[in-house]
């Protein structure tokens, strides 16, 4: 019950209200091509990594990924070795991993990490990552076998960073000293900034000194006439009015503040496991759906000049499969078993919430999974509304019901395409 709830807590993590967005978001269409050299940037995020030999796929495990939030756990190193392979036949110009890159900051799980993204970097494809709040100093860090699991080791800020040197570090052009921030060159006139907000004294908070360190950036950025496109793996804006603690950024306010006077060109972002885009006339802030849950895809950001363009990708991680000669059927129609994993996932939260398994429990727990898991996916345009259903649900239930209004009052939009 206790995954239950978190999973509902972080479901519930999205924009209630309909917030002017400083792009314009796409139905479909391409938009005209801008002047100036082009730069495509692939990010992903919420990867939940773990390594193979740290779970046998066992009893324990198998219930906690099941009872969960509808990451795809059981398959998570095949569709990660998917995507990593789909980089490197796509070849953009660099891939930015905002956080949550390991399940829960196993030390084994970013070695394995990083031993294939070293492949993508062999490729000739830069790859840069930051921690998210699972990655470091984990108390939950566990080898999973039968039905049970035991504890082990968790990297520190400083094991972190020698982990993933060649993915970000190494190429730093400066580093904060009291976070694991950095700042690198993406491309001539483009800067990236890598900004941690998941340190261990002041968790989920932009500290003092790095505040200082990211204007010194901005400005040297400004003096030198380079665009910058920042990166964080909580929030800036508030995509969730109904719940916003340990969602956003704590001081997030300052930073909108400092990219608005900075000119900042956007800000990516993680952690809600929600597709979405949004501003606060400043910077815009696109979030990209977790890599781990349906339907498993990571954004694709092309920069011309000022302008940019993002729309999503899913991994075929069908394809793969059968390239590698796997059997399994799950993998081989892997789109449609990570979809029904979601869709279940919320089905069962639907019925807990009712308190029944009755023909009518079913019926209302399968329209607020049709609901949530379009809404994940950024699909709100997809979403029929069912009047007799949301009423029902007002009348029965407590979180679901005031979850859907917030949904229901988000723009109708498809957030999967966006530019600025």
């Amino acid at each position: 019950m206790k995954s239950r709830i978190i999973f509902l807590l972080l479901s519930a993590a999205i924009l209630a209200g309909a917030f002017a967005l400083s792009g314009r978001l796409e139905s479909g269409e391409d938009a005209p091509a801008q002047s100036g050299d082009e730069v495509t940037i692939a990010v992903a995020t919420d990867l939940h990594y773990i390594a193979p030999e740290l779970t046998d796929k066992g009893e324990y495990f198998t219930n906690l990924v099941t009872d969960a939030d509808g990451k795809v756990m059981l398959y998570i190193d095949e569709l990660v070795r998917a995507f990593a392979e789909q980089i490197i036949a796509e070849q953009p110009d660099a891939l930015i991993l905002s956080g949550d890159l390991s399940f829960n900051g196993e030390t084994a799980s970013h070695e394995a990490l990083a031993s294939i993204l070293s492949e993508v970097e062999a490729s000739g494809v830069p790859v840069y990552v930051m921690p998210g709040n699972h990655d470091m100093n984990s108390s939950m860090a566990a080898r999973f076998e039968g039905d049970g699991y035991e504890l082990v080791s968790s990297p520190s800020e400083g094991e972190f960073a020698q982990i993933y040197y060649e993915f970000g570090y190494s190429e730093a052009i400066s580093r904060d000293e009291k976070s694991l921030s950095y700042a690198a060159q993406l491309a001539p006139g483009l800067r990236l900034v890598m900004l941690d907000v998941n340190t261990r004294s002041n968790p989920g908070y932009v500290l003092d000194s790095t505040f200082d360190w990211l204007e010194e950036q901005l400005r040297d950025a400004r003096e030198a006439g380079e665009r910058v496109i920042a990166v964080s793996h909580q929030n800036i804006y508030p995509h969730n009015s109904y719940f916003t603690s340990g969602y956003i950024i704590g001081n997030g306010g300052t930073l909108h503040s400092l990219y608005a006077e900075y000119g900042v060109l956007c800000n990516l972002a993680g952690h809600i496991h929600l597709q979405h885009c949004m501003s606060e006339g400043g910077a815009p802030e696109i979030v990209t759906s977790s890599l781990a849950v349906n339907p498993n895809q990571y954004g694709v950001l092309t920069v011309r000049g000022r302008n940019g363009q993002y729309n999503t990708e899913s991994v075929d991680v069908s394809s793969w499969a059968e390239a590698e000669g796997l059997a399994n059927e799950a993998l081989l129609n892997f789109d449609e078993y990570s979809e029904r994993f979601f869709y279940d996932t919320a089905v069962q939260q639907g019925l807990d919430e009712l308190g029944g398994e009755g023909e009518r429990e079913t019926e209302l727990a399968r329209f607020y999974a049709m609901a949530n898991t379009l809404y994940f996916a950024g699909l709100n345009n997809q979403i029929e509304w069912d009047e007799d259903a949301m009423d029902e649900w007002s009348e029965r239930g407590f979180f679901i019901p005031r979850y859907l209004e917030t949904i229901r009052l988000d723009s109708e939009r498809n957030y999967t395409r966006f530019e600025f």
